[in-house]
């Protein structure tokens, strides 16, 4: 399954590196350097996974993580955010923006690939349930849901 993500990174460098080592590994990659441009790009098309660096211009990541959660998008992307040095206090005010996750810069390319490769599982997973879903019968759908819904009040 072929990943469409969102790199945001400010830097020049750390942008065309990260993006030509994820095409190499067959990704579809948007690169932008500012925040609005993330936006932008969201909005545009049906991105699984963002790799945001904390300080993007115009949005930083952290608010481009909230911007994400508000933005009622047809598919929520898995979200990474990029920081030189990750204090607690950032990681939380992070994660309760919606970040799903943090990569420390300077970047390792392995754990970049086996994050993304974790998000293609996952998404490739979630990909297959909803066709088994579609496939089945709408009543059968329904009783599944209140066998769920029944054993969720329990």
């Amino acid at each position: 399954m072929k990943l469409k993500i969102l790199i945001a990174d400010e830097g020049p460098v750390s942008r065309s590196i990260l993006k030509s080592s994820l095409l190499q590994w067959g990704c579809e990659v948007v690169a932008v350097e500012d925040g609005k441009k993330a936006c932008t790009a969201l909005l545009a098309g049906d991105i699984d996974l963002c790799i945001l660096s904390w300080n993007t211009p115009e949005l930083n990541g952290l608010e481009i993580c909230h911007w994400i959660r508000q933005a009622g998008l047809h598919k929520t992307p898995y979200t990474i955010l990029m920081t030189e040095d990750p204090q607690p206090q950032e990681m939380s005010a992070a994660y309760l923006a919606g970040a799903d996750d943090f990569l420390t810069k300077p970047l390792r390319l392995k754990e970049v690939r086996e994050r993304a490769r974790l998000v293609a599982t996952k998404t490739a997973q979630v990909r297959s349930m909803h066709a088994q879903l579609r496939r089945m019968d709408p009543l059968e759908c329904y009783r599944l849901d209140l066998a769920l819904h029944g054993k969720v009040q329990h």
